[in-house]
Order: C-alpha cells, then sequence, then structure tokens
C-alpha cells in the first residue's frame, strides 16, 4: 500500500512538533579550531529582557545566574532563565551546556533562528557535544529537512544512546522511508528512556498502523487515550476501529473528541473508502440529518460516493 493513499485514506494524526524556520542555520558544520568570544553572548541576548530584568536582578557570578536561570525555568518563567542563562555565558561563552539550554529555550519560544545559532556556537567548541547536535537535528527535521536531521541526530545518539528526542525524530524519518522496522526500533528506543511520553507511543502506533499491524497500532492509542485522554490518540483510535470495520467502536471514539454530526461523517468517510457504500450512507445520511446547517463535508463525502456506487440514494428531510 502506497504511503500517500494511507495517509490520504486515513488522515491519521502523527504527532509532530511545530515547524520552526532554519533561517541562519546555514553553515552548521563545524571546525574544531573556531574561536567562540564573549560577543557570543551578546549575539543571543535580548535587549528588552537586559531592560527587564538587568537592574532588578544583578548577578556576580557564572553560578549564581546559573542557580537563578535553573529556578525560573522550574517556575516557567522562561524569559527570565534565558536572561539569566545569558549573563552565565557572559563569564565563560565556551559553556556547552549553557549555550544548549539557551537554543532549547528559543526552541520553545519559536525562535529557530537563535536556537540554531546557540547550537551552532556549541558545535563550534565541541562538534561532538550530543544535545546541540539533537537540538540542530531537531531543527531540520521540524523543517522537512530529513536528511540533514538524520546525519545529526544519528550523530547524537551516537554519544549519547539516551536521547530519546533523537530516537522519536528518526523513528518518524524512518516511517517516512517506509523503513518500519527500523522505525521501531527507535520508538521502543525512545520509550525505554522516556516510558510515559505519549508522543511516542502515538508515533510507534501509526508506524504499525502503516504497516498494517492494526491490532498493535490500537493497543498503543488505547493506552494513551486512557492514560492521558489525549485527543489524538482517542481520533486515531477510532480511525484505526473504523479501518478494520468496527464502525460503532469507531463512532464511540470519535465522540470523545468531535461533535456528534463531525463523528458521523468521520465514521462515513472511512467506511466508504474501505468500500463499505450502504454503511457510508447511513453515516453520512445521519451526520448531515445531526447538523443544523448545511454541512459541505457530509455533502462532499456523498457526492464521491455517488461516484462510486449505483446505490439509490434518498437525501433526508
Amino acid at each position: 500500500m502506497e504511503r500517500e493513499k494511507q495517509v490520504k485514506l486515513s488522515g491519521l494524526i502523527k504527532i509532530w512538533l511545530v515547524s520552526i524556520s532554519l533561517i541562519g542555520l546555514q553553515g552548521c558544520a563545524v571546525s574544531k579550531t573556531a574561536q567562540i568570544d564573549r560577543e557570543t553572548a551578546s549575539e543571543l541576548s535580548n535587549q528588552n529582557l537586559d531592560l527587564l530584568f538587568a537592574t532588578e536582578f544583578p548577578v556576580a557570578s557564572k553560578d549564581e545566574a546559573l542557580l537563578k536561570a535553573s529556578r525560573a525555568y522550574r517556575s516557567a518563567e522562561f524569559s527570565k532563565a534565558q536572561f539569566f542563562l545569558v549573563k552565565a555565558l557572559a563569564f565563560d561563552s565556551s559553556d556547552t551546556e549553557v549555550l544548549s539550554q539557551i537554543g532549547n529555550l528559543h526552541v520553545r519560544k519559536g525562535n529557530g533562528k537563535l536556537a540554531g545559532r546557540a547550537f551552532h556556537f556549541a558545535l563550534q567548541h565541541d562538534p561532538q557535544h550530543a544535545p546541540s547536535l539533537e537540538g540542530i537535528g531537531l531543527l531540520y527535521f521540524r523543517a522537512g529537512n530529513d536528511e540533514a536531521a538524520q546525519k545529526h541526530l544519528e550523530a547524537a545518539i551516537a554519544v549519547r544512546p539516551d536521547l530519546w528526542r533523537a530516537h522519536n525524530a528518526l523513528g518518524v524519518i524512518a516511517d517516512r522511508a517506509n523503513k518500519f522496522q527500523l522505525a521501531q526500533r527507535h520508538y521502543n528506543s525512545a520509550l525505554e528512556i522516556q516510558p510515559l511520553a505519549d508522543s511516542i507511543l502515538i508515533n510507534r502506533g501509526y508506524s504499525k498502523y502503516l504497516n498494517e499491524n492494526y491490532h498493535s497500532a490500537a493497543v498503543d492509542f488505547f493506552t494513551v487515550a486512557e492514560r492521558s485522554g489525549d485527543d489524538k490518540a482517542w481520533r486515531n483510535l477510532g480511525l484505526v476501529y473504523a479501518r478494520q470495520g468496527w464502525y460503532e467502536d469507531a463512532l464511540e471514539s470519535f465522540l470523545r473528541v468531535e461533535e456528534e454530526r463531525d463523528a458521523y461523517n468521520e465514521t462515513g468517510a472511512i467506511a466508504m473508502s474501505n468500500g463499505d457504500h450502504s454503511t457510508a450512507l447511513r453515516y453520512l445520511n445521519e451526520a448531515l440529518r445531526l447538523s443544523p446547517t448545511y454541512f459541505a463535508k457530509a455533502e462532499k463525502n456523498i457526492a464521491q460516493l455517488r461516484k462510486q456506487s449505483s446505490h439509490a440514494f434518498v437525501t433526508p428531510e
């Protein structure tokens, strides 16, 4: 089964991280002789944060700055944490751990340009710095550059096999290449490190779905749905049930996260793709009945069904 067809028919939700621009990431090749000076801290700083925090929160040493950064991060005060990390960097611009932490904070804030710059500075000092290799690899992954992402992520886990996000992303990359067994190995490695990460189980379930291992995929989705009530897990579970022709079970799962009309439409659409035309018509007509206004999606699905079937259609009153 072709992957594009599978994804189109299933509508299955995979956990992708939010895309982040890689502007300024060109030239990520590292050099052992590259020199990092105190201008690094200035380049990664934020003048607005300096004006906001500098007077109120002075720091006298790197250790004090790191301590305050840690406290701010634990309190979810990420801008303040960034300010203190940059202050720590001003005392020691070659600290790769601090640079990596700054990069991750910029990722959290959606600033891929500064995140990439921070990781790049770290790798200039230490080309084998695993967290920074992972950080750049994940930036490439989110931008859809699987080749560059795979290169950096594999380099990262070669140094640090315990980086679960790298394994998770490598699993997705393997799935995109239809290398399902390799993908499963990466997901399993990630789960050994982070067994309660919902994203890994959802990705693993999706991989199993693509390989038509529906029962095992359903187990992964159900585990997440029951454990955390994740909407994506419930919807994916419904899609797997519907793909196997278990339409009432599918409907029940969809109703957990969708309005009635949408749940019936979703079930009917998958029944149509399964070739179960009479069942599809029943669910799609119910979707129309439940909608107080014109329901374009259901109308479109019924029009598509008319093209695929010679059944007599009756438009509900």
